[in-house]
């Protein structure tokens, strides 16, 4: 059976279809082999398919669970080892002749398990049963997320994206090096604006797919921070990197030539301010001052900070019951990745850091920076201490200080 395209989808994006996996394996061999080349539908389905399969597996019984709880505590401050759960996976191929010929079915995996549950739980407050729910439906495609030319999915209730990391040097990046330090860094800094990170997938299997570049092996899954954002409403997002570098598309190619999807790979500029009082701006350029500073630490570059801004009548002060969790209720604290009002009253901002995985010690990025010598510095050539600097400067200039609503702040306070 199969479910057609819904005309009124909200996304007005191809919703994915069901198959029938014994009717398709009946199928006529020309068929399946046409059927991959030609039908979008297809390779919706089938990646879903697989995604799920993995994302719906529990991380361990629920015999297991009480022990899990008792030990984790213990067992995070021990060295992670390949294979416990804890740490990143071998990277090591592996061939199986049932996905070799294949271009969109893949067998994926958890990458470590055990550290993404521990922060899923104990520094995310995530429920788990909720999380373990939404991989139990189908996943949404999605586009129009960021400039990264990932593949997006949405999980039923839109609150986490599946993002696919298709260029090698990202993923060897994160394996090899950023996993376990960037699991520590959450658990130290719960108040981080990096996107949090609550599962990463990945196959290591050789595949016709991933050769032609039509079918990513690895994944991971994030908390959808703009939850509920509704441009209609009035809402509207940024996906912000610095503006004093030089890009080619938007500096070398006249506007009239850019195509749609050209422009759709830039990096948005800021059309208005940030309004935030003086305590709220010290605190976020705190914040984003120390992630940032771990970030240089990796020697990652081409970061970005999405930005959302909500009209401050879709919030409320108390939980939806029906709803979990809730994108449009307010903390009861400045919470800059849940959400901070303006102090004009207008406003509500949602933001966090991501695509934090250009390293500049792979070799892909090492090869671009030679090739752009002979061009001004870029996001992509730059160093890390440099693109801190800049990425700082330009959120230091995006935030107009609301200094009536600081006078009256203050004299309350002394009241």
């Amino acid at each position: 059976m199969v479910h057609h395209h819904n005309p009124n989808h909200p996304q007005g994006v191809e919703e994915p279809q069901s198959y029938d996996w014994a009717q398709i394996s009946d199928k006529g061999i020309m068929a399946r082999l046409v059927l991959p080349f030609f039908s979008t539908k297809y390779k919706t389905d089938v990646t879903i398919h697989c995604l799920l399969k993995a994302l719906s597996t529990s991380v361990y019984t629920e015999d297991e669970h009480q022990l899990h709880s008792e030990e984790s505590h213990s067992l995070i401050r021990h060295q992670p080892q390949k294979g416990d759960g804890w740490s990143s996976p071998e990277v090591k191929r592996q061939f199986r002749l049932d996905s070799f010929f294949s271009l969109y079915h893949a067998h994926f995996q958890r990458a470590a398990p055990l550290l993404f549950q521990n922060l899923r739980e104990n520094v995310f407050k995530l429920s788990e049963e909720h999380y373990q729910k939404q991989f139990t439906k189908k996943l949404r495609p999605v586009d129009g997320l960021g400039f990264s030319g990932s593949l997006f999915f949405y999980t039923d209730d839109r609150s986490f994206i599946v993002k696919s990391i298709g260029r090698r040097f990202e993923y060897m990046f994160l394996y090899e090096t950023l996993l376990e330090p960037l699991g520590k860094y959450y658990r130290e800094t719960p108040s981080t604006l990096l996107s949090q990170v609550t599962d990463v997938l990945y196959s290591f299997e050789h595949r016709l797919g991933s050769y032609f570049g039509v079918s990513p092996s690895h994944y991971i899954v994030m908390t959808n921070v703009l939850g509920g954002l509704d441009k209609e409403k009035g809402c509207k997002k940024w996906d912000l990197k610095p503006q004093s570098f030089f890009e080619p598309t938007r500096d070398l190619v006249p506007d009239e030539l850019k195509t749609e999807a050209a422009k759709s790979g830039l990096a948005d500029e800021l059309d208005e301010k940030i309004v935030l009082s003086r305590r709220q701006k010290d605190q976020l350029m705190y914040l984003v001052e120390h992630d940032t500073e771990f970030l240089s630490k990796m020697e990652t570059i081409d970061y970005s900070l999405l930005l959302g801004r909500y009209p401050i009548e879709m919030f409320h002060d108390k939980p939806d019951p029906h709803k979990h969790p809730d994108p449009l209720v307010i903390p009861g604290k400045d919470d800059f990745v849940r959400g901070v009002r303006s102090p004009d009253g207008k406003w509500v901002y949602k933001m966090c850091i991501l695509d934090f995985f250009w390293n500049v010690q792979q070799l892909h990025p090492k090869i671009i920076k030679a090739a752009g010598t002979a061009l001004p510095e870029q996001t992509v050539t730059t160093e890390p201490a440099r693109y801190r600097k800049e990425f700082l400067k330009m959120l230091d200039e995006y935030i107009e200080v609301y200094e009536e609503q600081d006078s009256e702040l203050s004299s309350s306070d002394s009241e």
